[in-house]
């Protein structure tokens, strides 16, 4: 690293619209909290909300600027409203951010528009799913997308399969997109005690079979399938209680149809958890269920506490699930194969225990959050010494 870089740390903007509960939002927290701070001098800026984690990252004493932008805001055609980028470029030349990495679409295409007048050097674009939903964009917003990527300095995949298809829909280059797969902490085991008293509160006794679903209430999360599945399952032993954690505009709907086929007992809606990561030992299997996704941190999670995973093979999710392995994969939608999988892993607790250990060994071994930390690390080192110094 050059001296002009040692003589004090490179100040980093954190581009988001909140810190709501998303697996996104949760990395950049680990993200912030870990980053050395001796390298580096890491902010939040929010163009909408707070969001639960944002405490996590107060607590950390990781400074945090709102914008106060209402949501409707936030798509970027509607960036007219000019008060609102005069607000976020007076944040950014006053707090003299060296790099603005910017998590996800609308973040990216203000920091690109904005980087000129705002005077920050460099522009970092996160890429944390697929580009599927990109196909319904209007004119406006494919062309602010496509100037958008030509003004970042580095664009970040977090999966494999999230760069390949970012370079087929989009027609970039690999070569442009860096890949650090998102990071996570080994899990801490949940006492016997508290198990037994969240599967009591969910109506599991100890013969139960409890799936596990971390998911926000929303279009794309498929949780209509899954009440379909529990509903097939619902007279097999042993007995299925599915807990669908999150919430979201999808709830009253859920809740319509679990009453409306009978399912109370069966399907419970915990609702939302600051931290999942407290409820994953008291489930039996983990299912995602998913239409399209990234690299999903909840399968990360319940794969680091020891669950086998059922999962939709979709983005980046059989890099972490290696199937007949660490879990089951199956196509998005597919009632039949979700079924018949979800009802061999509630027969067999052997395969299991089995399928759980190879799976908590895998994301040991390839996803630590150690090793997410320096790879970023390395890559805002290396873009600031490429883009950043020389200016």
């Amino acid at each position: 690293m050059s001296g002009a870089m040692t003589h004090r740390p490179i100040r980093i903007a954190l581009l988001s619209a909140s810190l709501e509960l998303g697996g996104s939002e949760r990395q950049m927290v680990n993200l912030a909290i870990r980053l050395p701070r001796d390298r580096f001098a890491v902010e939040f800026v929010l163009l909408v909300d707070h969001g639960p984690l944002a405490e996590v990252a107060a607590q950390a004493d990781i400074p945090i600027h709102m914008l106060g932008w209402h949501r409707g805001d936030v798509p970027f055609g509607r960036l007219r409203r000019v008060g609102n980028v005069v607000r976020y470029v007076r944040l950014v030349r006053r707090r003299r951010y060296d790099i603005v990495d910017a998590w996800l679409f609308h973040a990216y295409v203000l920091g690109a528009f904005t980087r000129d007048i705002a005077g920050h050097p460099v522009l970092i674009a996160g890429r944390r799913s697929s580009s599927d939903f990109k196909s319904r964009f209007n004119l406006i917003n494919r062309a602010f997308d496509r100037v958008a990527k030509r003004r970042a300095d580095a664009i970040v995949a977090n999966g494999e399969a999230v760069r390949a298809d970012i370079a087929w829909r989009e027609g970039l280059p690999c070569a442009r997109i860096d890949v650090i797969r998102n990071g996570i902490t080994p899990a801490v085991p949940m006492p016997a005690d508290e198990r037994a008293r969240l599967r009591s509160m969910w109506g599991a006794d100890s013969d139960s079979v409890v799936v596990g679903c971390v998911a926000n209430y929303k279009a794309g999360k498929g949780l209509e399938t899954l009440i379909e599945v529990t509903a097939r399952l619902a007279a097999d032993e042993p007995k299925i209680v599915t807990v669908l954690v999150g919430d979201g505009p999808r709830r009253a709907g859920l809740e319509a149809e679990i009453a409306r086929r009978g399912l109370a007992d069966r399907i419970i809606l915990h609702g939302r958890a600051v931290d999942a990561r407290a409820l994953y030992g008291a489930f039996d299997i983990a299912v995602q269920v998913s239409v399209s996704e990234g690299l999903p941190n909840a399968v990360l999670e319940a794969s680091a506490a020891g669950l086998p995973v059922v999962a939709t093979d979709v983005g980046a999710t059989r890099e972490i699930v290696v199937h007949d392995e660490s879990g089951r994969l199956v196509p998005p939608d597919d009632v039949d194969a979700l079924t018949a999988q979800l009802a061999e892993l509630a027969r067999d607790s052997c395969l299991r225990h089995a399928m759980g250990d190879a799976g908590r060994q895998r994301v040991e071994k390839v996803f630590g959050i150690d090793r997410f930390v320096d790879e970023t690390a390395a890559l805002y080192e290396r873009v600031w010494a490429e883009h950043g110094v020389r200016r």
